[in-house]
């Protein structure tokens, strides 16, 4: 049965499109080993693995600056000042980003180089007005690759406490990961990464891959989550949260699922193992449960008959 889709941001849209394909390629032929006789097969089946250790954490990191490019469009709608903005978004905004302005610069043709200067500074200078607009660069394009570091300073910059324990609490809620570091599983991705793109012998097993597809979705989606739910107390102009200094943490967070559990579509509030509503048609339920959750400002995950990630939505 096919799931629904609705419009989502581009971000995420590619984001889950990219690590389902990835969850079907490793399960093909081409990049399973054969017996030890078949040489050539195996020498080109391992390849193959390292290109998609590659590609699958670089889409990581490209939905993380994405998304927070997007988070600084959405940021850029709010009402209140500027400087009523947490303070270290406020100093990521402005004078930090001209580091990553540097980078970028130096990846651009000379011919491009001016228009880009003047768009982005025309965007750091229009903080000092009340119709400020962030640079969609804050985050994230200050160098070629992401790190675990950058992620939870990004979260931080939105008065995320202690953002990948908090992730990673979210996750084993979720059921997308157990009670494991999400900060210790995106490093090690990462160095997965590394040595299938510049050691020669490297050989990355399929279950690695296998696995880095639910846990690249538990890192987006927490991710996604504690920086949405930020976001909205600032668009709300939430008093505690923008002048009293209250935190974002995974207990800010309420969330609901929907599975396929038993031969049937049941949707779940939290991490209660009893379904709220159950029914044998999922369109029905994905609208009413898309619709409270709404309502409710949570976090909705749905998962396909196999227990993947197909979709979420962030209030």
């Amino acid at each position: 049965m096919k799931l629904l889709r609705f419009d989502m941001p581009s971000a995420k849209t590619d984001f889950i499109d990219r690590i389902r394909c990835l969850d079907s390629s490793i399960e093909t032929e081409a990049v399973q080993n054969k017996a030890l006789t078949e040489r050539e097969h195996n020498a080109i089946a391992r390849m193959l693995r390292n290109g998609l250790a590659v590609v699958s954490f670089a889409s990581l990191e490209d939905y993380i600056k994405k998304r927070s490019s997007e988070a600084m469009a959405e940021i850029s709608r709010c009402t209140i000042l500027f400087t009523e903005l947490p303070e270290k978004l406020q100093k990521a905004a402005t004078y930090e980003v001209l580091s990553a302005l540097n980078y970028q610069l130096g990846l651009l043709d000379k011919d491009d180089k001016p228009a880009y200067v003047q768009e982005h500074a025309l965007k750091i200078a229009s903080t000092a007005t009340p119709n400020f607009e962030l640079s969609a660069h804050t985050f994230g394009y200050s160098q070629a690759n992401i790190s675990n570091t950058v992620v939870g300073s990004i979260l931080k910059s939105f008065n995320v406490e202690d953002p990948w324990r908090q992730m990673s609490l979210m996750s084993s809620d979720l059921g997308l990961t157990a009670a494991l570091s999400l900060s210790e599983i995106f490093g090690s991705a990462s160095l997965r990464r590394h040595r299938a793109a510049h050691v020669a012998g490297a050989d990355t097993p399929p279950t690695d891959i296998k696995q880095f597809v639910k846990e690249a979705f538990a890192i987006a989606i927490t991710f996604d989550a504690l920086l949405s739910k930020a976001i909205q107390k600032l668009i709300e102009n939430d008093d505690d949260f923008v002048r009293n200094g209250q935190k974002v943490d995974a207990s800010s967070v309420k969330f609901r699922t929907i599975k396929f559990v038993d031969g049937r579509w049941k949707e779940y509030i939290g991490n209660s193992r009893r379904a709220f509503r159950t029914s044998n048609e999922l369109d029905v339920l994905q609208r009413e449960a898309r619709r409270r959750a709404h309502m409710s400002k949570e976090v909705i995950v749905e998962f396909d008959e196999q227990g993947l990630v197909n979709w979420w939505e962030c209030r």
